[in-house]
Formats: C-alpha cells, structure tokens, sequence
C-alpha cells in the first residue's frame, strides 16, 4: 500500500478550492473539538456563548471576534472598537504559498471558561507556508491578548491550546481510479508537533493510498478528483444559494485538453491516445468489461473499446474514432466526471448544513487576491478544465 500526502494547493487545486477545502476543515475540526471537550456552547452576537468560531457570522471576522472579546471580559465600546480596527488594521500581506491565503489575524477556535479552558487553536494546512501563517497569527493573536491585559486587571489571558489533541483520518472518497487504481482519499488532521507551533496550532492535509506503486503526478491527480468530488457535492447540498443549480458534468463548459484526432486516419498522439484509453477505461470498469492497454498505441482493440462507447452512449458516431471536442470526447470526459463525483461520500464530516457554510455569502466579502471568481460556475469550470488538462498529460 502506497501512501501520498500533501496540501491543496501542492495538489494543484486553485487558491479559491483550497480555501473552501479550509471551510470544511474547520467544520469537522470544530464538531470534534465539541465532542472532545463534552459540548460547547457557541459564541453569536448578542448572545453569551463561551466558544468562539471563526465562523461567517452577521458581520466581518473582526468585529465578530471583537464582539466575543467584549462579552467575554466585560469591555467597554470603545476597546471592541480598537480590537477590531487593531484586528483590521494588522491583516496580513497577502503571501502567495499560504494555501488559504488568511488574511485575519482571528483564531479558528476561542474557548473562555476561566479555571478550566482559556486557550484558542489555528487551523492550517500541513505546509511550511501553512504553518508559518499559523505561528504568525498565533503570535499576533497573543499581543493583542497580552496588550489589552496591560492596564485591564480583570482581563483574563488566553494561552496556545493544549487540551485538544486530535489525530484524526477521516476517508471521503473512494474508487477504482480510471478503472485500474484500486485508491481512496482521507483527511487528516492533527495536533501540530513542530517546536514552533506545537501547542495551539491543527495542520492539515489530505492524503491518497493505492495498492502498489504510486507517482507523484498521479497522487495529485487523484487527490484534485477527489476535491473536485467534495466540492460538488457540498454545493448540490446548498441548493438553495444556487436556485437550484449545481457544480456537476451537466452545466460544465469545457474545452478539449487533446491535440488532435484519435482513430485510423487521426493524429494519434501517444499522450492523446493514453488519455482517450484512460477514459474508456474508467467506463468499462463501471459495466464490467475489459480494460484496454494504456499504452499509447491506437490499435483495433482501443477503436473497438471505443465502438462500445459510443453505442452505449447513443452516439450518432460508432466508428471508433474522435476529434478533439467532438461529442464522443465529451461524453468521455462527462462519464468519468461523474464517475468521480459519485465516489464522494462525506457522511462521517456530518454534513448537513455543511453546503450553506462552504459556498453562502461572506460578510467579509471576495476577496481579488484569493483569485475567487465572482461566478462559481466559471470558477469551477476553470477547475475541472484543468484537472483534465494534467490528466491528458500525466496518464
């Protein structure tokens, strides 16, 4: 059993699917925290809660987390103003390798219960860039925290989490990649255990196993489909943002990631023909047939494989034979999309209401620099394009 793990990002997901794989991270961390600690009682404006959540709220980050500051420790208006205009004003510079790109200075996580739990937690991903991002803000969160206890004697300290230490893999999308790699792909979260960051800090990353030998490219390519497979998922589950659309095969717009024409009289670029092979191997494995040689070579076996395809399809064209763009090749590629997609389960992330928080609006509004598109559809698109794009090339 082979085993790869990395970041989004490092698998080639775009910063603005990174950062929603970030959300999500958050909400199976923050259900976890509860159960470890017994329960929790939720922070909302207005309200008394002692658990703290970098959660979108009525409001920005912020003065969320002001609010929960001057409720906390009986401040006045005017230190809620300066923790959010502190807060606001002390936003990071944007830094290109952190996968999230969190430009906050507010913790993930605020326990307050004096006398039992007065710590916060960060949630990065397991790079350097993640975990450098999470000291930083770990250490600005603290002087803002030590700052205000200066000539506030009732002002209660918080300290780096140490109480939560999880450990945890949780599999959310399993299957015979393109009928031939027998792969599933977890999330796992943990406790971080470098000096630096060891208390108060979860990294987390995602990770691939197959049975046997498994390269890098490939690795990235799997974990991108499985990525590709949550995000969909989630947002048929917030159906109500969308009215009633959803990020799947049927709305996507794509172009032919393929340099020429595959059949008798085609180009039969070798790469072209692996890719074309790749695909129909995806669908055979689904109807119990034999796979073809991913080789690169066409040949009557890889026309005959793809006759099949097209019949079954209800193509007009069943000659074994495709131009890049054509119907067949669309069809190809819509197959093994939903192939992937219907991989996805996220049944152990507990996910209702998981949708809502992934894609509804942000009180902080898009930010330019997470190259978030304002249409998700095109955003996704984009995604997908590109994910069949290093597909053709690394198969």
């Amino acid at each position: 059993m082979a085993k790869f793990c990395t970041t989004p990002r490092a698998a080639g997901a775009p910063r603005w699917a990174a950062a929603k794989v970030g959300n999500v991270v958050e909400w199976v961390v923050r259900l976890d925290y509860c159960f470890d600690k017994g329960g929790c009682n939720p922070y909302q404006r207005g309200g008394t809660g002692t658990d703290f959540f970098d959660e979108r709220s009525d409001t920005t980050r912020c003065r969320f987390l002001a609010s929960f500051l001057a409720v906390r420790q009986q401040l006045d208006p005017a230190d809620e103003g300066f923790i959010s205009g502190s807060c606001e004003a002390r936003k990071k510079p944007v830094d290109a390798g952190d996968d999230e790109n969190e430009r906050f200075a507010v913790p993930d996580i605020i326990t307050h219960e004096p006398g039992v739990r007065m710590e916060f937690y960060e949630i990065k991903p397991n790079s350097f860039e993640g975990r450098e991002a999470a000291r930083a803000k770990v250490e600005t969160f603290l002087s803002l925290v030590d700052f205000l206890a200066v000539d506030r004697p009732n002002f209660q300290k918080y300290e780096k989490g140490t109480q939560f230490s999880p450990d945890r893999t949780i599999t959310f999308y399993q299957r015979n990649y393109l009928g031939i790699v027998p792969c599933k792909v977890s999330l796992h979260y943990r406790r971080a255990t470098e000096p630096e960051i060891s208390e108060g800090v979860i990294v987390y990353e995602i990770c691939v196993e197959v049975d046997g030998e498994l390269l890098e490219a490939l690795a990235k390519a799997i974990l991108v489909s499985a990525i590709i497979a949550a995000l969909a998922a989630l947002a048929a589950a917030a159906i109500v943002i969308f009215g009633g659309g959803v990020l799947g095969p049927a709305v996507l717009v794509l172009n032919s990631p393929m340099g020429g024409s595959i059949g008798p009289d085609g180009t039969n670029d070798p790469q072209d023909v692996r890719y074309v092979q790749a695909l129909v191997n995806d669908w055979r494995a689904t109807t119990g047939g034999s796979l073809v040689a991913i080789d690169g070579a066409f040949s009557e076996e890889t026309a005959g494989a793809l006759s099949d395809f097209q019949s079954a399809a209800g193509l007009e064209d069943t000659a074994g034979s495709l131009a890049p763009g054509d119907a067949t090749e669309t069809e190809l590629a819509s197959t093994h999309l939903n192939n992937l997609m219907a991989a996805a389960d996220l049944s152990e992330f507990q996910p209702d209401g998981l949708g809502d928080v992934v894609f509804g609006p942000d009180p902080d509004g898009v930010d330019p620099e997470l190259e978030e598109e304002q249409d998700l559809q095109t955003a996704f698109n984009a995604f997908v394009q590109q994910y069949l794009q290093d597909l053709r090339n690394v198969v």
